[in-house]
Formats: structure tokens, C-alpha cells, sequence
């Protein structure tokens, strides 16, 4: 990542979903199922689909970017990383990127960082939480599970993502 001549581009929004949706006749764009949090039963866990908008301004000319997905203490290589170009034509100027990875393994529980650089400065990063989802076993109908809790009830929030 080399140092650049001219100052970084200003990262409006860095967002995680489950999809980004283009309209073809408008440009408009739509995410879908915005997340922080990954649930797992099991590591290493394989996410099917992962998507990241990023959306830059006042960058000046050809602009290097790297986007890369890595754990919070950078102990392991990036799980992904990616390098593009992304010219503007002036600091006016707004670009959308939109990236999608497929089949992503995350190697155990903790806290991730899908970041965005440009040339050897980190302009911004977005936590990524990947969590051991608790497996509930029934004892019967109406029971409890083998946490005390009964049926239905959970102290996690939503269902876990099944990966």
C-alpha cells in the first residue's frame, strides 16, 4: 500500500448486509439485512454471503483502495482482501462501492474488522462480532432447556444465523 500525493477520500457510511440490491433503471441501491453479529454452533464457521457498501467522497483522481476483513488484533492473515482503483473526477464526486464474498471462514469466536485503506492509511472500519450460538436441548413439551430457560425464551436477541 503506497503513500499517496493528495489527501484520502472521507468515508461517508462502511455497512455490512446480507445483500445489496441495484435497481437497473435508477442506480439506486438497496441493502438488505444491515448486521454486527454472526451466530455460529460451530468454528471455524463458513458465512454463505457477506456484502459491504462503502460510499466515498472528496477523493482526488485515481484513488488505490484495499478493503480487507481481519480479526481485531490482526494475529491471523486478513480472511479476505481485496485492491480496486476508484477514480473520482472531482472531491465533489460520490462513489459506491459494493463488494460481495461468498463462503467466508471465520476461524473462531471474537471481533473482526472489515476495514477500507487507502494507500497505507485506514480511513475506516466496521466491527464484526462472531458469536458461539448456544444449542437449547428440550426435555419436553412445555419444559425447560438445559439452561433453565423455557422454551422460546432467550437471552441472545434474535435466532443465529445459521452458518
Amino acid at each position: 500500500m503506497g503513500k499517496l500525493h493528495h489527501p484520502v477520500p472521507d468515508v461517508l457510511s462502511l455497512t455490512v448486509c446480507d445483500q445489496i440490491i441495484t435497481d437497473r433503471l435508477t442506480g439506486k441501491q438497496s441493502l438488505i439485512g444491515m448486521f454486527s453479529t454472526i451466530h455460529a454452533f460451530n468454528f471455524p464457521a463458513v458465512h454463505g454471503q457477506l456484502c459491504v457498501f462503502c460510499s466515498l467522497t472528496d477523493g482526488h483522481g485515481e484513488t488505490p483502495l484495499t478493503i480487507r476483513i481481519v480479526d481485531s488484533n490482526e494475529a491471523r492473515p486478513p480472511l479476505v482482501e481485496g485492491h480496486g482503483k476508484v477514480v473520482f473526477k472531482n472531491p465533489r464526486s460520490i462513489a459506491n462501492l459494493t463488494l460481495q464474498f461468498h463462503g467466508l471462514r471465520f476461524p473462531a469466536p471474537g471481533e473482526y474488522r472489515v476495514q477500507i485503506w487507502c494507500g497505507t492509511e485506514l480511513l475506516r472500519e466496521a466491527r464484526l462480532s462472531l458469536m458461539q450460538a448456544r444449542q437449547q436441548k428440550r426435555q419436553g413439551e412445555g419444559g425447560e432447556t438445559e439452561d433453565g430457560q423455557k422454551e422460546g425464551e432467550s437471552d441472545e436477541g434474535p435466532p443465529p444465523d445459521e452458518t
